[in-house]
């Protein structure tokens, strides 16, 4: 029987660690959830076809979750023979779009029509909105962070299970509705297991407090949490322990997990 599962490619926040790069995943090898820059050494190191990649989902533009932008678009180029068209780029209406063409000038200079036959497909989303690829459905919405954000709530048409991913954002009263009876909901813990107080949470960031706050409201089934510097993980695993009665776990790099 066919599983929805999650595979972790990184959990870091902006520092990286050995073994562990920005935060990063794929959905059943089919979807990708931001870009680290590590993406293609390690879909090739755990035998995902990057080609097999037809989707990109980014939460939001920060350089930590799109440098892997550029050696994605580099690979599909030289495999497929100059044709992206069957890439499809999914992120904020703001700045999407920019950053591609960002990740394409850098790639190719002034040469991209002679380097790039088919442009990839990109759509610019925003809260409420909807899309719908082979096999998945995916919710929008708005999160709050200093640059325009969403957050997505992907279903597997074939197991029907569903996740929620925060992406980097402070705590809304939007989640529970949003995040409802989620299989599994992946919520960042930047501050770990403290919260900083809203009045200096200038970065717009959230902890596994909030994470516990989501849970309760949205009644997630399980808990994975994410993007966060490696000494504050122990913390926030044992708030969300503390405050939870559902599986609990960390977002461990090269690991998949289950929803």
């Amino acid at each position: 029987m066919k599983q929805s599962f999650i595979r972790v490619l990184g959990s870091a926040d902006w520092h990286q660690t050995a073994y562990n790069d920005h935060s990063c995943y794929t959905i059943c090898d089919k979807i990708l959830i931001d870009a680290c820059p590590s993406v293609i050494t390690q879909l090739l190191e755990h035998d995902v076809d990057p080609l097999g990649i037809r989707t990109v989902c980014f939460t939001h533009m920060h350089c930590d979750h799109y440098m892997g932008l550029a050696p994605l678009l580099h690979y599909w180029r030289v495999c497929r023979d100059r044709d992206l068209g069957e890439l499809t780029i999914v992120g904020p209406k703001a700045t999407v779009r920019k950053f591609v063409m960002k990740a394409m000038d850098f790639l190719f200079d002034t040469h991209i029509n002679e380097c790039v036959t088919v442009m990839p497909r990109i759509i610019e989303v925003g809260g409420g909105d909807t899309v719908d690829i082979p096999g998945f459905h995916i919710d929008v919405l708005d999160g709050d962070h200093p640059t325009p954000d969403v957050c997505y709530r992907i279903t597997d048409l074939t197991t029907g299970h569903a996740i929620g991913l925060t992406g980097d954002t402070r705590y809304l009263p939007t989640f529970g509705a949003f995040f409802h009876d989620v299989d599994l909901l992946v919520h960042e813990a930047s501050y770990g297991g403290t919260p900083r107080p809203e009045a200096q949470n200038t970065s717009k960031h959230s902890s596994a407090v909030e994470a516990v706050r989501v849970c309760q409201e949205s009644g997630a089934k399980s808990l994975l949490l994410t993007h966060s510097y490696e000494p504050k993980r122990p913390a926030a695993l044992k708030v969300a322990h503390r405050g939870l009665d559902i599986p609990v776990e960390w977002a461990v790099p090269h690991h998949t997990f289950t929803f």
